[in-house]
């Protein structure tokens, strides 16, 4: 079966967008009902908007924080301001399976009030338990199949409350970015039933995967997609031994991959979590000399650079020359008032600050 096209959102209605479930893959109908509904988000904020716009806002950002780096992204990323409604939003749309998950994950962290400081201070606080109960329910959730249908079917149901402005568009450009036939694959490859350890068992396996979902691949390309997806799962399984020797070689292979950066980053919180100090300061010195030479002009370079700012504002204590070289190579980034937008553009003498909020 051909694989249907992506459509970028451009200020369609809702009506228009709805019609389009047939000749555009259903993911990026979803996330441009997302982007369109953070388009009429005006001075008055989120409350603006009708419960089900909240919903589809909620369900979107559980969905790529989960999958993109578990529940503790979800809890600790601005996507915790729905934490206090999400489980409701899930069993709305019919996803039990969803829902139960959720509510044990928000179970897990044991906080008394589901406000988004109390959240994100238990997720980075927790104990090696906690953390454990949260990945063994970010693999249940990756499972999980049903969101994506459910959730176009409801606003299909009640595109009445769920109603985009002709020509509405977010403070900047949406332009999705066009991301490697490696990355592609290690995507694909983490929702794949592998039983393989190595790069030779796992090979064959890949290539059928790539098939399946039509993704053309080199050699090169395999071998990139696995080493990253190995690193991961060794991450997760809390593999150091392995994770250290997979990490130059992902860095090398995926280092421009926005999935590698958040795994850098985890790698890194993991070596600080286990007292390796020197190594983490290392691992996180060889990330920023790398960013340092990408072009800061464009918009990914310098959300990463704001994403490796939090990290150096919450380590400083251990990370010291990577601290000391982040002052030097990124002088506008104001270390001691961070925004909390994930996605934010960097000031500069000719483009006011504008804050990017998904």
């Amino acid at each position: 079966m051909e694989k249907l096209p992506w459509l970028d959102y451009s200020g369609q209605t809702t009506s228009e967008l709805l019609a389009c479930k047939n000749t555009h893959r259903i993911a990026s109908l979803l996330c441009a009902f997302e982007w369109g509904i953070q388009a009429k988000i005006g001075p008055g904020g989120e409350e603006e908007l009708t419960r089900d716009e909240r919903l589809v806002l909620a369900i979107m950002a559980l969905q790529r924080e989960v999958n993109n780096g578990g529940y503790s992204q979800f809890f600790t990323n601005s996507s915790r301001r729905f934490v206090p409604i999400v489980v409701e939003c899930l069993q709305r749309i019919g996803c039990a399976r969803a829902r139960d998950i959720t509510t044990r994950a928000i179970a897990a962290l044991g906080v008394q009030q589901l406000d988004p400081d109390s959240i994100s201070d238990a997720a980075l606080n927790a104990a090696q338990a906690i953390n454990k109960k949260l990945d063994a329910l970010d693999k249940e959730f990756y499972q999980i199949d049903e969101i994506e249908h459910q959730l176009f079917q409801f606003i299909e149901s009640n595109q009445h409350n769920i109603q985009l402005q002709k020509g509405s568009k977010p403070p900047f450009e949406l332009k999705r970015p066009k991301r490697s036939n490696a990355a592609e694959l290690s995507t694909a490859l983490r929702f794949a039933k592998l039983q393989g350890r190595t790069l030779e068992e796992l090979g064959h396996p890949a290539q059928e995967v790539a098939r399946e979902k039509s993704i053309e691949v080199t050699g090169a390309d395999i071998d990139a997609a696995l080493t990253l997806f190995l690193f991961d799962r060794s991450l997760r399984a809390g593999a150091t031994e392995v994770c250290e020797k997979l990490a130059p070689r992902a860095f090398k292979l995926m280092r421009d991959d926005t999935a590698h950066c958040i795994l850098h980053k985890k790698w890194v919180e993991r070596l600080i979590k286990d007292a390796r100090f020197d190594l983490a300061d290392a691992s996180t010195l060889y990330y920023l000399e790398y960013l340092q030479t990408c072009n800061q002009a464009e918009l990914k370079t310098q959300n990463t650079i704001y994403f490796w700012a939090a990290v150096m504002q919450e380590n400083r204590a251990v990370l010291s020359k990577s601290l000391e070289f982040f002052r030097k190579a990124f002088p506008e980034v104001d270390l001691k008032n961070l925004p909390l937008p994930r996605y934010i553009r960097m000031p500069s003498s000719k483009t006011p600050s504008k804050m990017m909020c998904r």
